[in-house]
């Protein structure tokens, strides 16, 4: 009977922790990427918000990942900045467990003050992501040409960012 309580404390302890809102400050401590849950009561960590505010509270941009019914939005699952605070990378899984080999990776440009989605710049990303050096993330994508669906990948975020200008 102890352990099953204690086992109850524990999962209740966990739900609750995934539902709060969290906050990341930028390494330079000039920007914070609030994450918001905003799923359905019970579920509320299933889909997420994400706002960027200054150092003073300022909204400067936000992205919502809220569905209608709950089941089509995404919740975060992984987020950081890079070390030199010129983006926030995160990733999101669906909220209706649609696709659950996809791992969707966004991040969030400082100069552009602008969400950009990663998956459409080097296809569907199939896992967690690591930030090396200043602003370079490892990960995997499925290459569908290739049929190889844990193709390692690195991307640097600054080359890609000034690919688009």
């Amino acid at each position: 009977m102890t352990i099953y309580y204690l086992s109850f404390f524990f999962l209740t302890s966990l739900h609750l922790a995934g539902a709060q809102t969290t906050a990341h400050s930028s390494p330079d401590k000039s920007l914070r990427a609030i994450i918001i849950p905003v799923g359905k009561k019970g579920y509320e960590a299933t889909e997420s918000r994400i706002e960027i505010r200054s150092s003073s509270g300022k909204t400067l941009r936000w992205k919502s990942f809220a569905s209608y019914d709950a089941e089509h939005g995404m919740g975060v699952n992984h987020a950081e900045w890079t070390p030199n605070s010129l983006f926030f990378v995160f990733n999101v899984g669906s909220s209706g467990g649609h696709q659950p080999w996809h791992s969707a990776t966004y991040f969030y440009s400082r100069s552009e003050n602008r969400f950009y989605s990663l998956d459409n710049y080097i296809g569907p990303v199939t896992s967690d992501f690591t930030i090396e050096g200043r602003d370079v993330l490892k990960m995997t994508r499925f290459n569908f040409q290739a049929k190889n669906e844990k193709e390692p990948v690195r991307v640097n975020l600054a080359r890609l960012m000034a690919g688009r200008r």
